[in-house]
């Protein structure tokens, strides 16, 4: 990226965006770009300089721009009469633009780009993603970066102000759009000037530094941030034959900085990479295609067809190309093998091995110019910057017409996951000893400090909000959307599995994780039906069909991409229909409410795990007791229900739903029927589903084991807990309008 400095320029980078012919010097971007910057063929230096006087021809393929200084454009500046008659010559727009908001946040510098006049009229496609956050410890803000606008596709025409001035306008449809609907004006920016010699008109970028303050717009009233800004100016830009990508810097303090101290508080900075890509830059042989039943993929949203989202696996000769950042040396090996294993499925299915890859050590100087959210390129970063709640997160920016993939990224919690694992093997080391030498109690202490904290860390970089640019476009958090999410932890501590060392286990966990957020990054959607395939033989790839599975701690190193994500590549990558229909659910189709308790299929969810999800959940109910009653000691219970009370109500939901579904749509359940005593007539399971709950949270000998408690102190605690524990189950139950009180009830 070039740095702007603090002063005036005007920049014709757009020029290298022409439609002519182009003599690509480069298929590869990263050398492009380190071609023009550091000059491989040791021609004159081309890079901007800063000099009262310039006026330099910066050459770039077969293209000429001109880097003019703001001196030279006053004393060359054409008369408005002039400007007003050639741009009246020019495609226009009848809508009249919005006024630049300068009053409300200042621009440190000025920044004039030359827009080509031939590209008038152009398509483009135009969006902008937060890449940087420089508070390296606040753990909200860290959950900020990759978030974005979905790319606008655009065209550039005329435009005017109500003052009647020049303005460079966006034109396009924000969302619902078809080849028939209307085109409306989203942005605009200032013409200053004209230079017909060369064909260019002079924008004022700087507005777009305030205009397009995307912090300020998502957070206007400091209410999520705490932070108010203060500036935001355009600070670099960069460019390739087809696509312009530049920064806005928006400087914040804390919200309640009185002015007299602003100079001197606290700054913290958000930097978002915009980016306006020509139509023409992707591939004219791409197929679009749309969704179909048994596989998901993620969809376009701002088009009325909606399309599947996938790379193109044949764009100008090239691979998907990965550019990997950060990642230890010890765990290289880990991310290596998810690559590769996607490559080898590829091959099995498609033919092809699309996708390469490079680790980017810290002294190469594209280290800090390959950044994530940069439209150009694919990158993996192991992120040592910022703090966030999830994982692993592996969003992607896509054609909002046809579905092709422009880029996908990972960032992966590293650091933290390290720290926490660490701690949980040692952890988990303490409790067999512990349980060894009878000292349960102990051993229970030590698991509820532990997940508390746990829990706090994630909490505590979790927080949602609603983000909007204006009245036109919203904005989306990536690290809030569920359908992206990787959880950190789950509801329930689980002790590391016997015989697995801390090595071995997380050669499983990141090689599955990476395999989970690259499936993300190929358009693949969660599927909560995985397990259903389990063999339940603890054997690696046997505890789901699906990588794009959540699983627990004990499961989830042993996964791997499976037969349900072959079929799904099958479908988006080659058009080969699935041959399965019902091995696919995903996040909205789980049972959450009593509006969809009766039609969702209870055999999808993200929380259990096994072949048999009732089974599984009648082991979470003998679980959660046995932690509220110390079922196996004397002792007083250390946990409480409330400290539980998350894993009560997702195994009631899950009963309520086996029970409200089982005539709806119990005969595409695959896992339940022919099973132990249960019913075959989907009539008789809800009063069979209701017997076995009681059974478990109403058996009597709960009662035995809470009087042989060892003090009163301890049968008072313990008997409260299940009091609670089972107001929590009737009142949930009750809530999703499925069994009355009358019937949990125990008395």
């Amino acid at each position: 990226m070039k740095k702007i400095p603090k002063s005036v320029l005007s920049i014709a980078t757009l020029a290298v965006l022409s439609t002519a012919c182009v003599k690509i010097e480069s298929l590869d971007p990263v050398k492009a770009i380190s071609k023009q910057i550091n000059g491989e063929k040791k021609k004159k230096d081309s890079r901007i300089t800063n000099s009262p006087s310039t006026n330099q021809s910066v050459s770039f393929g077969t293209h000429k721009m001109q880097v003019v200084s703001e001196s030279l454009i006053a004393k060359t500046s054409l008369k408005k009469a002039r400007i007003q008659k050639m741009l009246a010559e020019l495609p226009t727009s009848s809508e009249t633009a919005e006024a630049v908001p300068f009053e409300q946040i200042q621009g440190e510098e000025n920044l004039l780009l030359g827009f080509p006049i031939s590209l008038l009229g152009e398509q483009n496609v135009f969006g902008a993603v937060i890449t940087k956050v420089s508070d390296k410890k606040n753990e909200e803000l860290g959950g900020l970066k990759l978030t974005d606008l979905p790319p606008l596709h655009v065209r550039t025409i005329i435009g005017r102000f109500e003052d009647g001035s020049p303005a460079l306008s966006l034109i396009g449809c924000a969302s619902e759009c078809s080849e028939r609907s209307q085109q409306g004006n989203l942005i605009s920016l200032p013409i200053v000037d004209v230079d017909e010699e060369k064909g260019l008109l002079m924008v004022d970028l700087s507005a777009l530094g305030q205009a397009l303050d995307l912090v300020s717009m998502l957070d206007p009233d400091g209410e999520y941030t705490k932070l108010k800004a203060v500036s935001s100016s355009t600070t670099e830009f960069d460019y390739d034959l087809t696509s312009l990508i530049f920064d806005i810097k928006t400087k914040m303090v804390a919200k309640e900085t009185a002015p007299e101290n602003m100079e001197t508080a606290p700054v913290t900075e958000f930097t978002v990479r915009w980016y306006m890509k020509l139509a023409s830059g992707f591939n004219p042989a791409f197929e679009s295609r749309a969704s179909t039943e048994g596989v998901g993929f993620f969809e376009t949203t701002r088009s009325k067809s909606t399309k599947i989202t996938r790379f193109s696996l044949t764009q100008n000769g090239e691979r998907i190309k990965y550019f990997i950042k950060n990642v230890p040396t010890e765990y290289r090996p880990h991310f290596s093998g998810a690559l590769n294993n996607w490559n080898a499925k590829f091959k099995e299915t498609v033919g092809v091995e699309p996708i390469v890859y490079e680790f980017i050590e810290k002294t190469d100087p594209r280290h800090e110019k390959l950044v994530p959210g940069d439209i150009r390129y694919n990158i993996i970063e192991w992120d040592e910057d910022n703090k966030a709640g999830y994982g692993g997160l592996g969003p992607s920016i896509a054609h909002q017409f046809t579905g092709e993939m422009m880029s996908a990224n990972v960032l992966i919690q590293g650091p933290f996951i390290v720290e926490m694992y660490k701690k949980w093997f040692a952890l988990s080391g303490n409790i067999r000893a512990l349980s060894e030498r009878g000292q349960l109690a102990e051993a229970n202490q030590m698991i509820k400090k532990f997940s508390a904290e746990a829990n706090a860390k994630v909490n505590a970089r979790k927080a949602d909000f609603n983000l909007k640019l204006g009245k036109k476009l919203s904005l989306r958090v990536n690290s809030q959307r569920p359908e992206l999410e990787d959880p950190m932890i789950k509801n329930h501590f689980e002790v590391v599995p016997a015989g697995v060392t801390f090595d071995e286990y997380m050669k499983g966990y990141f090689t599955e994780m990476m395999e989970h957020e690259l499936g993300h990054n190929l358009g693949l959607r969660h599927n909560f039906k995985g397990n259903l395939g389990s063999t339940d033989s603890g054997d690696k790839g046997t505890v789901s069909r699906s990588i794009m599975e959540y699983l627990g701690r004990p499961f989830r190193h042993l996964n791997d991409i499976g037969i349900y994500d072959t079929m799904a590549i099958n479908y988006g990558y080659a058009g080969i229909a699935p041959e399965q229909k019902n091995w696919f659910c995903t996040d909205e189709n789980q049972a959450s409410s009593a509006k969809n308790i009766a039609s969702a299929s209870p055999e999808c969810s993200k929380s259990d795990a096994t072949s048999d999800p009732f089974t599984f959940w009648e082991s979470r109910v003998r679980r959660a007791l046995d932690l509220v009653l110390d079922m196996k000691t004397a002792s007083a219970p250390v946990w409480k229900t409330e400290d539980v009370k998350a894993q009560v109500e997702e195994f009631t939901i899950a009963f309520a739903n086996y029970a409200a579904a089982a005539e709806k749509n119990g005969d595409t359940w695959t896992n339940f029927f022919g099973k132990a005593d249960r019913p075959s007539d989907p009539v008789k399971v809800k009063a069979y589903v209701l017997k076995k709950m009681k059974a478990l949270v109403c058996d009597p000998r709960l009662a035995e084991i809470i009087q042989a408690k060892e003090t009163p102190e301890a049968q008072a605690l313990a008997q409260t807990n299940l009091t609670t524990f089972r107001k929590v189950v009737t009142n949930k139950s009750q809530e999703l309008g499925v069994f009355s009180e009358r019937e949990t009830s125990c008395n």
